[in-house]
């Protein structure tokens, strides 16, 4: 027995070994910080469940780009934003799905999708004016690829309730 003694806790058959380290710009660590705080799932889960999701979708792109008469309808993904007034920091839900110019340009693995925007609209609790401008692209498709959105005020914040 003596010789024989194993030190800290037995290795895994899947045990995470590989590490990668990813670089974050402050608004990319606020947005997992946010979704950390807010799910109560520790910032490796949160990239894990990203990359599975990610994955899956990368997959039945190319599963049906190699099976033409088959296709699995994979659907877009959500144009619904929340986005702060930029008068009283109210979150405020807007629906790009009809305000936005999409064009499409093919890329490897299917169409990439682009949805772009510059809309004026109004807040709905302290009635200021602001214009959001930006874009989403869709690439592979079901997939959010990027985004970039901007939310300015555009006068004087109006009376609210």
């Amino acid at each position: 027995m003596e010789g024989e003694f194993m030190r800290g806790r037995p290795k895994l058959s899947d045990s995470r070994d590989n590490q990668y380290r990813v670089r974050l710009n402050d608004e990319e660590s606020r947005k997992l910080n946010y979704v950390s705080e807010t799910t109560g799932k520790p910032k490796s889960e949160v990239f894990r469940y990203a990359l599975i999701d990610y994955y899956n979708k990368v997959r039945l792109n190319e599963a049906n780009n190699a099976n033409s008469e088959d296709v699995w309808e994979i659907g877009g993904i959500s144009l619904k934003r929340v986005v702060n007034c930029p008068h009283c920091n109210t979150l405020l839900r807007v629906d790009l799905e009809n305000r936005c110019n999409i064009t499409t340009n093919d890329g490897q693995m299917g169409p990439e999708t682009l949805y772009e925007f510059e809309l004026e609209d109004t807040c709905d609790y302290c009635g200021g004016h602001f214009l959001m401008t930006g874009y989403i692209s869709e690439y592979p498709a079901g997939a959010l690829n990027h985004e970039d959105i901007v939310v300015l005020p555009t006068q004087e914040r109006g009376e609210g309730l």
